[in-house]
């Protein structure tokens, strides 16, 4: 299984004096029958929720020595095996200090970014801000940036302007020979569940028109239009595939859906609530998918593409020309 969304960097940063921890993690999570592939992310959002949230001070935020930080972490003690596929992503650029620094990102493993966060920053508009206010003049630099160096964009987490913007910017590139790749990493179908991280019937079909995946995530309050995750009398796995099935019937077909985690049990300072976030378990999230959509009378082939292939086939060989 590919996972398209989880923030392993960040999460790595705010436990890497706890290795032994950390490596029992990734060894339970990342195997051969679980997960084998993953986008791990930098998660960024404003300073004061940086530090109270995550615990990480406004000294430590630097872009391009956060990313090497983590990547010397992993490779240094053999956090992943070798045979999982991963690349780099960074959620939120808010903190890039110039555009050019693409180019040391790139060269660190840097293949995907999430251009905005919830909030507002010097390129765009993200999910929690006012729709009317979409890409900047730098961030329509930072998309031609983004596309020149074969890096996809995650349109997960942009507000409906931000989104088009980007979307209508793309597009015209295309029309001039060159191949943006964008997806939304963690997104589901706004029509079965109403807030603004999830996607329109519209939107989705613009993924799949510039050859993109929608990676549908398995966070409970994004199934469903209830806070309440805490209820057992909800059946989560089902509303999860409610949303699969939604797309697959939109779009005629499984060809742009994927899958993604965004495991937050680790995360942030509401223990109850966060470990009650997801639908899955991390180190069982692949068994459990297969099941689940296998009892919705999905076929095998279709499992594969939906669990793995479709992303590999529409990014990742992309980002590489393959």
């Amino acid at each position: 299984m590919f996972d398209c969304h989880y923030d392993l960097l960040t999460y790595i940063l705010m436990k890497k004096k706890e290795k032994d921890f950390l490596k029992s993690y990734c060894k339970k999570v990342y195997r051969k029958d679980n997960i084998t592939g993953g986008i791990f992310n930098l998660f960024y959002m404003t300073e004061k929720e940086m530090k109270e949230e995550i615990g990480i001070e406004k000294e430590e935020i630097n872009v391009v020595e956060n990313l090497r930080e983590a990547k010397e972490f992993i490779e240094s003690n053999q956090l992943v095996d070798k045979e999982i596929k991963y690349i780099f992503g960074i959620e939120g650029l808010d903190y890039l200090e110039k555009i050019e620094d693409l180019d040391l990102l790139y060269s660190l493993g840097l293949r995907s970014t999430n251009p905005v966060w919830n909030n507002q920053n010097k390129f765009g508009g993200g999910a929690k801000t006012d729709n009317k206010v979409g890409l900047t003049k730098l961030g329509v630099k930072l998309i031609e940036k983004l596309v020149q160096k074969r890096i996809a964009i995650d349109l997960s987490h942009a507000n409906v302007s931000t989104f088009w913007d980007i979307v209508h910017l793309c597009k015209e590139m295309k029309k001039s020979g060159k191949d943006p790749i964008v997806f939304a990493s963690h997104s589901n179908a706004k029509a079965i569940c109403n807030v603004p991280r999830n996607l329109t019937d519209e939107q989705i079909f613009a993924i799949k028109e510039l050859g993109g995946v929608i990676g549908v995530v398995s966070i409970k309050r994004f199934c469903i239009d209830t806070r309440d995750v805490c209820n057992s009398n909800i059946n989560f796995e089902q509303k999860y595939i409610d949303n699969i099935n939604y797309i697959k019937n939109l779009l005629g077909g499984i060809d742009n859906i994927a899958v993604a985690t965004d495991d937050m049990k680790y995360y942030y300072i509401e223990p109850e609530y966060y470990q009650n976030a997801n639908i899955y378990l991390h180190s069982e999230v692949k068994e459990k998918l297969q099941n689940t959509l296998s009892k919705n009378n999905y076929q095998k082939e279709e499992i594969e593409k939906i669990l793995e292939e479709n992303f590999i086939e529409k990014v990742w060989k992309r980002l590489w020309k393959m």
